[in-house]
């Protein structure tokens, strides 16, 4: 009964602070907490101010916070909590918390972060965080308790910062002060029981040898030695110690040494680490084109790199000012004289601030070039001490712009005296550009038009959307050609111009706005009308019989389009790989031919792939697929998926998944369904090479499936998006990605076979977002 009794541990109340809001998410909180082994007192809070008191009046042995509450955050409660105190566990429990969000988070001091939807974690989290708290306590109290009875020592090592010890003649240990375990690891004992020459580096050894020798041959009494060695510490490394031995004579003679040491090593580290950055930043300074010269707060120079030197040819020169006064003449960008107060150096010696990009012109030998200057000060202890002075040579380039300068001055005027309609738009639609043959045929002057909007002044108001439509893709970058555009003239009447329009860039390659040539058709377009009434009539029975062909020649056209393309890559990959197997098989290492292996798998696969896809379109264009409904469990089926398309794609992108359902299992073409999340996560990936993770949500409530994939790729341009589930329709903005342009026309015959529906949301540039809505049983119809 006595040792039963001495088993039962006393139970300690444990206090706990919750911040939440929520009183159902508290309460379902407190069951949990309910069921540990504690015995537990908890209290549930809102507000800072109710934080901040509770702080305040109690101690709490934990706290667990919500992540957002409407006036108040974990975050903030955190900062709070860690100004007073730092070993109470702090733990976040949240709906949703980013990955960014929780790293910060741990970062400020807290324990842990928990979904709120993943309980099986809470437990063992303030299980672990109240043992670690335990024992910070007990260790304190541990501390505490040593802190008493080491004071004295503590006092008195502390002092001797210092080694200080005693030898004999022979150099060996006769006392050693306490700091030898601090400095080299052994106490005073253990030093007293090794030689005075243990642990000594080999190189440093006859040093101190030699230093020991003239204390003994010595005749003069209290003589002292000076000398810095290395000694090996109880751990095995090496310290630079600076020891000073005073030697007590009697009668002329050695009786004892006394030697103070002590530890320079970061001292010694520090000029070692100088001396490597110095021979770092001459050899940086060395390997840079530029010129750099560094002056003094004179203008003297002090140093200069060999580019310096190359470029200005400094020689014995000890100033800027007698470097530029050597030259013939120094110019501005203009060409005018430079004054010595305008030169970027003088400037920045006189004010302190840094001049960038100050272009010289300099003439030497008879040769003009011209120099891109910076002067930035440079400053120690916060007292200006000179400045760096770095420069290139950049005759050529000023060169090349003025060539640019006379180039673009000739089309200014062949723009004028074109005889064509030439005319320029901004971003806005506002026209920046109107040649004398477009006021011509307009009746408008430049003057007239500059700064007004094109399409509202002459675009008839029926073609103005259309117009409208076809300068944004040219400002898109896709030149328009041969375009009818009819423009009202200042006397009313409509003139037809058979438009041409490109885009209008800048220096650097951005687009700024459009650029338009034409030629005026109006009489041309006025006898094709005429023309184009007949034929019409004509043609009208001709056309409604050719239709159907058309249209299975299409289909025809584009699947050997797509077979032609689409296996030639493959097939190419796998000859050459064959070949290069069948001439090396005996000589190539073995990781080579399996690379070559895994090449041709790999391109089999794809066009696995690609044969599967067309059959599955024709099965469906023929009727053949059929409903195939069967009970499948949601969650397992979705995982397996997602983890075969992330290692089918190397890895390359992470799927964020979330998966809901308010039943396990369901009724569902399983093979259709494969189909639709396949081909969608497929593209997805495939058309993001940018990014590296797709989303997708999956969930099933009250008899609706609901798939949503969303990417962050390429997006889909709005003329592609009428033909987007059409067989083997691909976007104009896929560029070289493989593919047949069937995927999205499968998903969309399965979708539609399971009275479905789809829906797509892109934006160019920004990635696309494809909605799948499907009915489904949660049992078999028996048909009862």
């Amino acid at each position: 009964m006595v040792e039963s009794q001495a088993r039962i541990k006393p139970v300690v109340k444990v206090k706990i602070l919750v911040i939440e809001d929520n009183e159902d998410d508290y309460d379902l909180l407190e069951r949990r907490l309910k069921k540990t082994d504690h015995c537990l007192s908890l209290k549930r809070i809102e507000t800072r101010h109710e934080f901040s008191r509770e702080l305040e009046e109690n101690k709490w042995d934990l706290i667990i916070s919500d992540n957002d509450l409407p006036n108040f955050s974990a975050r903030e409660a955190l900062a709070l909590l860690r100004d007073i105190d730092h070993i109470t566990p702090f733990i976040i429990l949240s709906g949703n918390i980013g990955e960014e969000a929780a790293v910060e988070a741990m970062r400020a001091g807290a324990n842990d972060y928990i979904l709120k939807g993943n309980s099986s974690r809470l437990i063992p989290a303030i299980n672990r965080e109240l043992q670690e708290l335990r024992k910070k306590v007990e260790l304190g109290k541990i501390e505490k308790e040593l802190s008493k009875t080491e004071r004295n020592y503590k006092l008195l090592a502390e002092n001797v910062q210092d080694l200080v010890c005693v030898h004999d003649q022979s150099g060996e240990y006769l006392w050693v002060s306490p700091s030898s375990e601090r400095m080299l690891g052994y106490t005073p004992s253990e030093f007293k029981k090794i030689s005075f020459f243990h642990g000594l580096h080999s190189d440093d050894e006859p040093t101190v040898r030699e230093n020991l020798k003239s204390l003994r041959s010595s005749s003069i009494q209290h003589r002292t030695g000076r000398f810095i060695y290395r000694k090996q510490r109880k751990d095995g490394v090496y310290i630079y110690l600076e020891t000073i031995t005073n030697g007590i004579y009697d009668k002329n003679e050695l009786v004892k040494i006394v030697s103070t040491s002590r530890d320079i090593t970061e001292q010694v580290q520090a000029y070692q680490l100088h001396e490597e950055n110095e021979a770092r930043q001459a050899g940086i300074l060395e390997s840079l084109s530029e010129g750099i010269i560094l002056l003094d707060d004179k203008g003297n120079i002090i140093t200069n790199n060999s580019s310096a030197d190359k470029i200005l040819d400094i020689k014995d020169a000890s100033s800027i000012s007698d470097l530029l006064n050597d030259q013939d003449k120094v110019t501005d960008k203009s060409g005018e004289p430079l004054l010595p107060e305008k030169l970027p150096y003088i400037q920045t010696l006189d004010s302190g601030i840094a001049k960038y990009n100050q272009i010289i012109g300099l003439r030497r030998n008879g040769d003009d070039y011209w120099l891109s200057m910076n002067t930035v000060p440079y400053y120690l202890s916060g007292a200006k001490k000179g400045i760096v002075v770095s420069f290139s040579n950049v005759t050529q380039e000023i060169e090349n712009q003025e060539q640019i300068n006379r180039f673009a001055q000739e089309l200014v005027a062949l723009i004028e005296n074109a005889n064509a309609p030439i005319f320029g738009i901004d971003w806005e639609g506002r026209i920046t550009e109107w040649n004398h043959f477009t006021e011509k045929i307009t009746g408008f002057t430049k003057d007239e038009v500059l700064g007004t909007l094109l399409i509202e002044r002459f675009i008839l108001n029926s073609h103005k959307v259309l117009v409208k439509d076809l300068f944004k893709k040219v400002l898109r970058g896709k030149n328009a050609i041969n375009y009818e555009l009819p423009i009202l003239t200042k006397h009313g009447q409509v003139v037809t111009i058979l438009f041409n329009g490109t885009t209008r860039k800048d220096y650097a390659g951005k687009i700024i706005g459009m650029i338009g040539v034409g030629q005026d058709i109006t009489e041309l377009i006025e006898y094709r009308g005429k023309l184009e009434l007949k034929v019409e009539e004509r043609t009208q029975e001709l056309m409604q019989a050719l239709r159907k062909e058309k249209e299975l020649v299409a289909l025809k056209s584009k699947f050997v389009s797509m077979a032609s393309h689409e296996f030639r890559t493959p097939l190419s990959t796998i000859q050459f790989a064959s070949d290069f197997v069948r001439k090396y098989y005996r000589k190539a290492e073995h990781e080579k031919l399996e690379a070559k292996f895994d090449k041709i798998n790999q391109q089999v696969k794809h066009m696995t792939y690609l044969l599967d896809d067309v059959l599955v379109i024709g099965k469906s264009q023929a009727g053949v697929i059929k409903l195939n409904p069967a009970l499948i469990n949601l969650k397992r089926f979705c995982k397996e998926i997602f983890e075969e398309i992330e290692n089918g794609s190397a890895n390359s992108h992470e799927i964020e998944r979330k998966i809901v359902s308010d039943s396990e299992t369901i009724f569902v073409d399983e093979k259709l369904l494969r189909n639709i999340l396949v081909n969608l996560l497929t593209n997805a990936i495939k058309f993001s090479p940018e990014t590296d993770r797709v989303k997708v949500n999956v969930s099933c409530i009250q008899n609706q499936l609901e798939i949503n994939v969303r990417d962050w790729g390429n997006g889909i341009d709005e003329a592609d998006k009428d033909k987007l589930f059409e067989a083997f329709h691909r976007g104009s903005n896929v560029g070289t990605i493989q593919g047949t342009g069937l995927g999205l026309s499968i998903v969309k015959k399965a979708v539609e076979m399971q009275e479905g529906a789809i829906e797509v949301e892109s934006e160019l540039g920004k990635g696309s977002t494809f909605k799948v809505s499907i009915p489904v049983k949660y049992e078999e119809d028996t048909g009862n």
